[in-house]
């Protein structure tokens, strides 16, 4: 008895949770679509291109409730609707590794990344021709209260993406991979700048 009325419960609890997930997606979606407006063109989309990208991004939305998560799923959807010649228009091979990295990665990978980008923005405007370089240190003081060890894990995390990429160990270490070299990938500039940065958002909160 006890066993059947917690599994109830719980059932009920994350089909709401998954409803409340999908309704705020489709918020986010309507939004981002309304601040594209006479940028679509919807009779130039590949139909199978988009099914298959929205098919994957729907999978992420009903796995999480994380506000950063569900807004570069919307931002995905949205960017494969942009007309052909849109500047910010990705290929549809990088929208589909983009999906793959917001279905993969931690939440608090996503606070690192963007920490690794507000860093980088504030010493150069034109990040995606040349990948940027900073020390481990440098993004550890930003997440105050997390280990390096842990910080390490999340870069790790972007590495395998490459949206950061691990430099190599340096001769001389310092404690607690202080003076370990990390650069901040043009791929992870364009994540960052196409699905997490939206005009009411930053990018490094934690949500």
């Amino acid at each position: 008895m006890v066993g059947g009325s917690l599994a109830s419960l719980l059932g009920d609890a994350l089909q709401a949770h998954t409803d409340r997930a999908v309704r705020r997606a489709i918020e986010l979606l309507r939004e981002r679509l309304e601040t594209l407006e006479g940028r679509i063109d919807l009779g130039a989309i590949d139909r199978d291109e988009l099914a298959e990208l929205f098919k994957s991004c729907y999978l992420v939305i009903l796995r999480t409730h994380h506000e950063q998560k569900l807004r570069a799923a919307a931002a995905l959807i949205s960017n494969i609707l942009l007309r052909s010649d849109d500047p910010e228009r990705l290929r549809y091979t990088e929208l589909d590794h983009f999906v793959r990295c917001v279905d993969g990665l931690s939440i608090g990978a996503f606070e690192a990344l963007g920490h690794a980008h507000e860093i980088a923005s504030r010493q150069s405007k034109d990040l995606e021709p040349e990948p940027f370089r900073l020390n481990f240190e440098d993004l550890r003081r930003q997440m105050t209260g997390d280990s390096s060890d842990l910080v390490m894990g999340l870069v790790g995390e972007l590495s395998a993406m490459n949206l950061v990429h691990l430099a190599g160990v340096p001769g001389i270490r310092t404690a607690e991979y202080a003076n370990y070299p990390i650069e901040l990938t043009p791929l992870g500039v364009r994540f960052v700048r196409r699905l997490l940065a939206w005009p009411d958002q930053g990018t490094s909160a934690r949500s």
